[in-house]
C-alpha cells in the first residue's frame, strides 16, 4: 500500500459523479480513476474530460474531497472541458489555486451550470484564462471580483458563449499584460452594457471576434482603448445588431491587417466615423460592412486599400446607403469583388474614376437596382466589367 498521496479523478460506479481526490487510496476505490495529469494527446484535454467520451453524457456532479485541499496543481486546464451535462460542482474551497498558471478552458462547455461561486480563487500566478468559461450559456451572473488578472496574458475566448450573462463586473481586472483579447465576449448575446473603461489594451495584439455576437449591446465606450499593438480585428464587432453609434476615433490601426467582417451585421448603426483609421496594412477588407442596413452613409475618403486582396461581399446589402465615395480605392491587388454591392438597393452612386478589374466579380451590382453611372440604367451584367466611369456604374467625380 503505498503511503505517498496522490491527485487523482474517480468517477463514480453509476457514472454521474467525478471526484477529485489527493490521499493514498485509489487502488481501493471501485470505478476508473485517472492521474489528475492524464492526458489525451489526440484531444488535448485531460483523459476524463472531452465531447467525445461518453461521460460528457453522463457526469452530472464534479466533487472536490476535503482530501484536495493539499495538493498544489500548476495547471487546471481542460478539467471540466465540455461536461455539458455538469450541474454542480461541490467542494471549490478544497481546489487551491495557489500556484496555477493556467486555467485555459477550465469550465469550457459547462453547459449546464447555473452558477458558479469562485470566491475562493487564487489567480494570482494565472496567466493564461484562455476560454475559462467558453460555452457556459447557462450562467446568468459570473462574480469575478476577488480575480487577480495582473500576471493574464491570454483571455481569448475567456467568455465565448456565455449567452445568458445578462451582466459582467470586469471594473477589477487588470489587463496591463493581455495580448489576446480575441473572441472575449463572443457570444455573449444577452449583455445589455459593459464597462471596459478600465481595461489596459496597450499590449493586446489580437481582438477579432472579440463582441462578435452582442446582439444586446445598445452602447460600447471604447474611448480609452488603445490599439496601438492590434494586428487583427476580424469580425470584432460582427453581429451586434443593436449598436446604434461606436465611437472609434481614438482607433490606432496602423497595424492591423485583418478587417474582415468587422462590422458585419451591425444592422441599428446609423453612421460611422472611420476617418482616423490607418488602413495601409490592411489585406482583407471582405464583408467588412455587410449588413449595416441602417448605415445612410460611409466616408471612407481616407482608407487606403493599396495592400487589399478581398473585397467579397464588403457593403452586402448596406440598403440604406445611398452613395459611396470611393474615388481613393486602390483595387490593384484585390483578387475577389464577388458580390461586393450585393443587395444595396438605395444605392443611386458610386464615384469612382477609374476602372476596376478582377477575375471574381460574379455578381458584383446584383441588386442594385437604383445605380446609376454612366449607364443609366441597370441591365443584365452585374459583374466587374461594369466597375467603371465611362460606360458602366460608377460615376466620375468631378473635383471643384
Amino acid at each position: 500500500m503505498t503511503t505517498t498521496p496522490e491527485a487523482y479523478v474517480h468517477l463514480s460506479t453509476d457514472k454521474t459523479t467525478l471526484t477529485f481526490y489527493y490521499d493514498t487510496l485509489r487502488t481501493d476505490r471501485n470505478g476508473t480513476t485517472w492521474g489528475i495529469r492524464d492526458w489525451d494527446a489526440f484531444f488535448s484535454c485531460p483523459a476524463w474530460a472531452g465531447d467525445f467520451n461518453p461521460r460528457s453524457t453522463t457526469v452530472l456532479t464534479a466533487v472536490f474531497d476535503a482530501s484536495f485541499r493539499d495538493f498544489r496543481p500548476t495547471t487546471t486546464e481542460g478539467w471540466f472541458y465540455e461536461l455539458n451535462l455538469l450541474e454542480r460542482i461541490e467542494g471549490l474551497e478544497h481546489l487551491n489555486t495557489s500556484q496555477v498558471t493556467s486555467m485555459s478552458g477550465l469550465f469550457w462547455g459547462c453547459g449546464s451550470l447555473t452558477s458558479l461561486d469562485l470566491s475562493r480563487f487564487d489567480t494570482s500566478k494565472v496567466t493564461s484564462m484562455s476560454g475559462l468559461f467558453s460555452g457556459c450559456g447557462s450562467l446568468t451572473s459570473l462574480d469575478l471580483t476577488c480575480f487577480d488578472t495582473s500576471k493574464v496574458t491570454d483571455m481569448g475566448w475567456m467568455f465565448e458563449g456565455c449567452g445568458s450573462l445578462t451582466s459582467l463586473d470586469l471594473s477589477r481586472f487588470d489587463t496591463s499584460q493581455v495580448t489576446s483579447m480575441s473572441g472575449l465576449f463572443s457570444g455573449c448575446g444577452s449583455l445589455t452594457s459593459l464597462d471596459l473603461t478600465c481595461f489596459d489594451t496597450s499590449k493586446v495584439t489580437d481582438m477579432r471576434g472579440m463582441f462578435e455576437g452582442c446582439g444586446s449591446l445598445t452602447s460600447l465606450d471604447l474611448t480609452r482603448f488603445d490599439t496601438s499593438q492590434v494586428t487583427d480585428m476580424e469580425g470584432m464587432f460582427s453581429g451586434c445588431g443593436s449598436l446604434t453609434s461606436l465611437d472609434l476615433t481614438c482607433f490606432d490601426t496602423s497595424k492591423v491587417t485583418d478587417m474582415r467582417g468587422m462590422f458585419e451585421g451591425c444592422g441599428s448603426l446609423t453612421s460611422l466615423d472611420l476617418s482616423s483609421f490607418d488602413t495601409s496594412k490592411v489585406t482583407d477588407m471582405e464583408e467588412m460592412f455587410s449588413g449595416c442596413e441602417s448605415l445612410t452613409a460611409l466616408d471612407l475618403s481616407s482608407f487606403d486599400t493599396s495592400e487589399v486582396s478581398y473585397m467579397r461581399g464588403m457593403f452586402y446589402s448596406c440598403k440604406s446607403l445611398t452613395a459611396l465615395d470611393l474615388s481613393s480605392f486602390d483595387t490593384s491587388k484585390v483578387t475577389d469583388m464577388r458580390g461586393m454591392f450585393y443587395s444595396c438597393e438605395s444605392l443611386t452612386t458610386i464615384y469612382c474614376n477609374s476602372s476596376w478589374s478582377d477575375r471574381l466579380s460574379d455578381d458584383m451590382f446584383s441588386g442594385c437596382n437604383s445605380l446609376r453611372g454612366a449607364a443609366t440604367n441597370v441591365g443584365n451584367s452585374y459583374d466587374v466589367s461594369m466597375a467603371n466611369p465611362e460606360t458602366g456604374y460608377f460615376t466620375k467625380k468631378v473635383l471643384s
